[in-house]
C-alpha cells in the first residue's frame, strides 16, 4: 500500500464498525457525516481497511471465548455457542425456549417413538424399555419429558453450557446431566433414541464428525436420531441470527441436511415442517429430521 493509502485507514476504520459489510465493492463514495468527510475508496481500499480495522481491534491477548473468520468482510469475531447459552440460563430465557420449541419437540418425538415400538399417549412398557440421550439438553426439559414417556428406562441430558446444566440439576436433582462437548464426547452405552433441538448447526465444519459418531456409536442398531433445527436456508428471517447473536452458524437447506443424514449412515431420513399449524401465516417452521439406523 502506498502512503496515501496508510493515512485512508482509520477513518475508513470508523465506517467499517458503523456497518457489518461492505457489500459494495466497486468504486464509490462513502459519507462519514461524523468528520464531514468524503473519501473515494476503491475495491483493493475496502478490503484493505476491513483488514487493518480487524488487526487494530484484535490486537490484544486472546480471551479464549472467540473464533476468527476470514471472509469477504474480514475477520469476524464469532462467540461460543455454550458461552452465548450460559448467559441465556442466567437470565430466564431457557424456560421461554423450552416454552416456544414445546410444539415441535412433541410433533418430532411422536415421529420418533413410533419408530422405535413406543408410539405417544401409547401405554407400552416391554421389556427393558428404551434408552434416551438429549443433546444440547438446556435446562433438561427434553430429558425430562423423554424420561416421562411410558417405556423409557433412562434419559439423560447433555450440554455445553454449564449453567443450563446447573438449571436441569436445580429443577430435576434426580436427574441425568452433564456438562460435555458435543465434538468429542461419546456416550459410555449406546442408546435407543438421541434427541436435538436446535444444536447442530451449531457444530459448524464438525457436523459430519458428530453426526458419524451419533450413528456408529451413539445409538444402536434400529436406533433413532430425532432433530429440530430453525436456522436453514429456506427459513430466511433466520439466516440474520449469527449476525444478530454473533455466533457462527452452519447454514444448509433442507436437501442438504437430507444428504448429510444418510452420507452419515442414516436410513430412512423423513424430513419436514414441523409446528406450523399455530405458527404465524407464512412461517417456515421447525426443520424436523428424524433418520433410523439400521439394524
Amino acid at each position: 500500500p502506498t502512503e496515501s493509502t496508510n493515512m485512508m485507514l482509520t477513518p475508513l476504520c470508523l465506517m467499517s464498525r458503523l456497518s457489518r459489510k461492505l457489500k459494495n465493492r466497486n468504486p464509490c463514495m462513502y459519507t462519514l457525516s461524523s468528520l464531514s468527510l468524503y473519501i473515494p475508496i476503491s475495491p483493493f481500499y475496502a478490503s484493505s481497511s476491513v483488514r487493518a480495522c480487524s488487526t487494530e481491534t484484535s490486537s490484544g491477548a486472546s480471551t479464549g471465548d472467540e473464533e476468527r473468520k476470514a471472509g469477504d468482510d474480514g475477520f469476524k469475531k464469532w462467540r461460543k455457542p455454550q458461552d452465548v447459552f450460559h448467559e441465556w440460563s442466567l437470565d430466564g430465557r431457557d424456560a421461554r425456549m423450552a416454552a416456544g420449541h414445546a410444539e415441535a419437540v412433541a410433533e418430532i418425538l411422536g415421529e420418533a417413538l413410533s419408530q422405535i415400538g413406543y408410539p405417544v399417549h401409547v401405554n407400552i412398557n416391554r421389556g427393558d424399555g428404551f434408552t434416551a440421550i438429549d443433546a444440547g439438553c438446556g435446562n433438561g426439559w427434553v430429558a425430562r419429558k423423554i424420561k416421562g414417556t411410558p417405556g423409557c428406562r433412562d434419559a439423560i441430558g447433555v450440554d455445553g453450557a454449564p449453567g443450563m446444566i446447573e438449571r436441569a440439576k436445580e429443577i430435576d436433582p434426580e436427574g441425568k446431566y452433564e456438562v460435555v462437548d458435543l465434538k468429542t464426547w461419546n456416550p459410555k452405552e449406546q442408546v435407543d433414541l438421541v434427541h436435538s433441538m436446535e444444536v447442530l448447526y451449531y457444530l459448524g465444519d464438525d457436523l459430519e464428525n458428530v453426526l458419524n459418531r451419533i450413528h456408529s456409536t451413539w445409538l444402536r442398531p434400529g436406533g433413532v436420531l430425532a432433530a429440530g433445527v430453525d436456522f436453514y436456508l429456506e427459513h430466511k428471517e433466520s439466516l440474520e441470527w449469527p449476525d444478530i447473536h454473533n455466533v457462527k452458524m452452519r447454514d444448509l437447506s433442507e436437501r442438504e441436511w437430507k444428504k448429510i443424514l444418510e452420507d452419515s449412515g442414516f436410513e430412512r431420513v423423513k424430513l419436514w415442517r414441523a409446528a406450523r399449524a399455530s405458527a404465524d401465516n407464512g412461517a417456515a417452521g421447525t426443520l424436523a429430521m428424524v433418520a433410523i439406523k439400521a439394524r
